[in-house]
């Protein structure tokens, strides 16, 4: 399988950069296509489907390719994976719920392949992406692969999938692989380091937490982590809160969750949480990031290169927009470590939220994560 970045900033300069790089008999069928303005889509759509590229796309205000960041620019990876060992499904939410689409979306991918692998993206905050994971699984099975990210930009956390034909404000994306033909390797990785003791989850409901070891959220976070943690001067209502210092929900296995904190009821005192958490569950507080953190995330690409992957043919990741703000300029050192690994094509954007197994547990949903996928042809 050969796979070739391309971008623009307009669609003229995509079908000018997609007719250059088939000039030489090159023969693409899929295409991930990350967009900044939906008013693009159209025209990107016409372009690719007169060339039978099968389309995986979704807007974005931020993305990036192993060339670096990239703000306004349309950004395209193509591959010649042969049409038999993919699908490409989209379900709206509309006449279905998270759940019910997601199991569906399951159910196309063991109707088409006996081993499956999902790359999705999802585009509506306020559906949980543990729904969403549950629907899979329900369908697929416990351990079945699955990554991707939430698109959307920041501004109003709102954004659109779509494929060739079709695109959804509020609905799930899903590239269907058969993994019998096409090795799918990834990981969801934060590089956050744990501090303090454990602390328990007491009281809450779907992302919000009221309680903390039986006292108001709110007043034990800012007891560790003082006032820092407010954007904005307090004030009364919904305050935005400071993502540098996720939740690490603690797992058997050792490795943790992360679960930023993103808004503070000053009402109650209650936080709410990027993703879902339960009562009962322990966590640690992150300390701020610093390059450990990057070298993490990077460290993770190295170690599956050396010991199950030494070649891949493209790598797709789903990096939180959290990373953006936490990290500032040190994000672009991140994303050129992630592109040396291997040193082949890939795309990425900076997701609202990301899917992927954290090690071989099934997978879960992240915040302050960059969750990656690594393909290659067997």
């Amino acid at each position: 399988m050969i796979a070739k970045s391309i971008k623009g900033k307009s669609t003229e300069e995509i079908k000018a950069a997609l007719a250059k790089s088939i000039v030489d008999g090159y023969s693409p069928t899929l295409a991930f296509v990350f967009i900044t303005s939906m008013d693009d889509a159209a025209a990107i759509q016409n372009i690719l489907d007169k060339e039978g590229i099968a389309i995986f796309g979704a807007s974005t205000s931020g993305k990036f390719t192993e060339q670096g960041m990239e703000t306004d620019d349309i950004v395209v990876l193509l591959l010649d994976i042969p049409p038999a060992c993919f699908r490409i499904v989209l379900k709206d939410y509309d006449t279905k719920s998270p759940h019910e689409s997601a199991r569906q979306v399951g159910e196309a991918g063991i109707q088409a392949f006996k081993n499956p692998a999902f790359i999705i993206s999802s585009n509506d905050i306020r559906i949980p992406g543990e729904e969403v994971i549950s629907g899979l699984i329900d369908a697929a099975g416990k351990h079945v692969t699955i990554i991707g990210g939430v698109s959307g930009e920041t501004v109003n956390f709102t954004g659109v999938v779509f494929t060739n034909d079709s695109s959804s404000n509020c609905g799930l994306l899903a590239l269907i692989i058969n993994q019998d033909i096409i090795e799918v390797t990834g990981l969801a990785v934060s590089g956050w380091k744990p501090v303090g003791t454990e602390k328990e989850i007491t009281k809450v409901e779907g992302s919000w937490v009221y309680t903390i070891d039986h006292e108001p959220a709110m007043n034990v976070i800012q007891k560790f982590l003082g006032n820092e943690i407010t954007l904005n001067k307090p004030t009364e209502g919904l305050v935005p809160l400071d993502t540098t210092y996720p939740l690490q929900i603690q797992r058997a296995s050792g490795t943790p969750v992360m679960k930023p904190v993103l808004l503070w009821n000053t009402a109650d005192q209650s936080v709410m949480t990027g993703g879902q958490v339960k009562e009962g569950e322990k966590f640690r507080f992150s300390l701020p990031p610093d390059f450990d953190v990057i070298d993490k995330v990077v460290e993770s690409t190295a170690i599956v290169k050396e010991k199950n992957m030494p070649d891949t043919d493209a790598l797709i990741v789903f990096s939180c927009v959290g990373r953006l703000v936490s990290l500032g300029p040190m994000i672009s050192t991140e994303i050129e470590g992630l592109a040396a690994t291997w040193n082949k094509p890939m795309i990425g954007f900076f997701s609202l939220g990301e899917f992927g197994k954290v090690d071989d547990s099934p997978c879960e949903f992240h915040g302050t994560t960059v969750s990656w996928v690594a393909l290659k042809e067997k």
